[in-house]
């Protein structure tokens, strides 16, 4: 008896009317390509690189693979993705970053009401435009150092999110250890998010044209505690958008310090304050859209050493008639502002398949 009410009490209205209890499935699929055709930092003894530079040599290499299966109705959404992606850059790779496969995405969610919905399991920190788009979206194929380095990735919680008009927010608490089997100490992660949509379009894209003008602005923070450190963080971002014109526009800034009686080693020894902004500037003139990015990132504004990075990088990407098949090449500068110089451009070219 108690089980049957249960299922009527959770289920969906459209559940309980009669219909499918889940939505439709829809299967997904993103696979990357990536061939550096110049790279002058070689070495037959070593390649040396910094944050942004996964320092490929020329070649080939798949970036992302990504598989699973979603659906999503007025009431239920659900999702599950496994994959693999290669490390973003060589600090990463030092860091331990593989390409192994695991599990991307992993939630499911539930509309209440109207307009807001309470959402659990793996998912995005609500935090950065730029992390928070698809990566399937992304005008040059791959994020800025900025949002990779100083904006959460992925994690396990629950988080609420409501519109208002032309307002959204998003509030979440995770575990903050990123680890599937659940948390492993005694600290949480917290973020909030909150902006505002002025104009027709998706505020999530760059590519496609616009009725009129589109205006999107957010705001976020958040607060980690881990085992050894505490760091908390806070952006701004704004996209414009105007017929076939998009312009990104994105400022963050990280504060870590080290806990008392440490028991692991910290990612920092002292208190560090990592800062960073990135500006991208596309148009889209029928299949192609040619785009240019300029980034800045310093991964610790008390000293001037080679976590001193600018980048800037243009590129045109070819795009397919139902944009799942695009193609493009760019030119990536990449601009050490500390002591140390070193002629470490690049030349890539990308291919991507999503269904």
């Amino acid at each position: 008896m108690f089980t049957p009410l249960l299922a009527v009490l959770i289920l969906p209205n459209s559940a309980i009317a009669g219909d499918e209890v889940l939505p439709e499935l829809q299967p997904t699929l993103l696979v990357k390509t990536t061939a550096t055709i110049l790279d002058q930092d070689q070495s037959e003894l070593a390649d040396p690189g910094g944050y942004g530079d996964p320092e490929n040599d020329p070649g080939f290499k798949i970036e992302t693979v990504r598989m699973g299966f979603r659906g999503r109705d007025k009431t239920v959404k659900y999702g599950v993705t496994v994959g693999m992606s290669s490390p973003y850059d060589t600090v990463e790779e030092a860091q331990g970053g593989t390409p192994d496969l695991h599990i991307v995405d992993a939630y499911g969610g539930y509309s209440p009401v109207e307009d807001l919905w309470i959402v659990g399991g793996l998912q995005k920190v609500p935090v950065s435009r730029e992390k928070l788009m698809a990566s399937s979206d992304l005008s040059l194929s791959r994020r800025s150092a900025v949002s990779e380095w100083l904006a959460p990735s992925r994690d396990i919680g629950v988080v609420v999110d409501g519109r208002w008009s032309f307002i959204r927010s998003r509030v979440g608490i995770f575990n903050g250890g990123g680890d599937l089997r659940g948390d492993d100490n005694d600290g949480k992660l917290v973020a909030a998010r909150l902006e505002g949509k002025f104009g027709e379009g998706n505020a999530y894209k760059t590519y496609g044209k616009v009725d009129g003008l589109l205006v999107s602005i957010g705001a976020d923070g958040w607060m980690n505690s881990e085992q050894a450190l505490t760091s908390t963080g806070y952006g701004v971002d704004v996209l414009f958008r105007l017929d076939g014109m998009a312009v990104l526009a994105e400022a963050r800034f990280v504060s870590s310090e080290p806990k008392e009686d440490l028991i692991v080693v910290p990612g920092v020894l002292g208190e560090t304050h990592s800062q960073g902004m990135m500006v991208q500037a596309g148009y889209t003139v029928g299949q192609l859209e040619p785009v240019v990015r300029f980034a800045s990132f310093d991964d610790d504004d008390s000293v001037e050493d080679v976590g001193d990075v600018t980048e800037a990088m243009g590129g045109v990407t070819w795009h397919s008639a139902k944009d799942q098949v695009r193609a493009g090449v760019g030119y990536i500068a990449r601009i050490e502002r500390g002591p140390t110089k070193k002629d470490n451009d690049s030349v890539q070219a990308w291919f991507q398949l999503k269904l």
